[in-house]
């Protein structure tokens, strides 16, 4: 698993944003709805990192009562967006203190499935969507890695393994899958990929021409090599 814990027969996953919304001081102005859309993006997708699926959903949130339906609203569409009923969700908002800047934090609850696994090193490796954070993602959302179609490969298990590249960026991530291995790639991969906008998708040989089929766009096999 990538940053998911077993919590007895549950999967845990968590993300959280900071000084992101609707509040003059924070540092991208966006709407509250956004801001919960990705980060429920991120916790849902290392939930299938860990092949699992969510059964409810715990909000903090700290942007204040008003908030809290936009936050919602935002972690509904996710589920929209891959066509499966949001779990419930449950949590509490900070209503003493008024705060500058927005936050919240996400952490879904989930169950593994029953999936074939095979070892990382026989299937074919690929970068889905392009390095990008803050701005630059509300500037190119059609480069962020779309969630339709990632559930849809996963699911169908055209694509084995699903790895999201985070914030210290793909060699990172890299190294967290293959150990002292150098990623050959044309992205940059140092740069932070922001609320996972570029994925780590391990595919079977035998339905590698499947997947080239389902991921059109910003789709890229990647090489690696063993480091100098």
């Amino acid at each position: 698993m990538r940053n998911a814990v077993k919590v007895g027969a549950l999967i845990a996953t968590t993300d959280n944003a900071a000084a992101i919304g609707e509040k003059p001081q924070d540092v991208v102005a966006t709407s509250d709805t956004l801001t919960a859309y990705l980060t429920a993006r991120v916790t849902f997708l290392e939930q299938l990192a860990a092949n699992a699926m969510p059964l409810h959903i715990l909000l903090a949130n700290f942007s204040g009562d008003a908030a809290w339906a936009r936050y919602v609203s935002g972690i509904e569409q996710v589920f929209d967006e891959i066509g499966v009923d949001c779990p419930q969700i449950d949590g509490s908002s900070e209503s003493n203190m008024p705060t500058l800047q927005s936050g919240l934090s996400l952490t879904m609850l989930g169950a593994q499935q029953n999936r074939t696994i095979y070892e990382r090193d026989k299937l074919i490796w690929y970068t889905y969507g392009l390095p990008l954070v803050g701005n630059e993602v509300l500037a190119q959302p059609d480069d962020v890695a779309q969630l339709q179609p990632i559930f849809f490969a996963w699911r169908e298990e055209i694509v084995q393994q699903v790895w999201p590249v985070g914030s210290k960026g793909l060699q990172v991530e890299f190294t967290r899958l293959f150990g002292d291995q150098q990623v050959k790639s044309s992205l940059d991969t140092k740069k932070t990929a922001g609320p996972c906008a570029v994925i780590l998708l391990g595919v079977h040989p035998e339905k590698e021409h499947l997947a080239e089929k389902i991921f059109a766009r910003n789709f890229e096999k990647i090489r690696r090599t063993a480091r100098l």
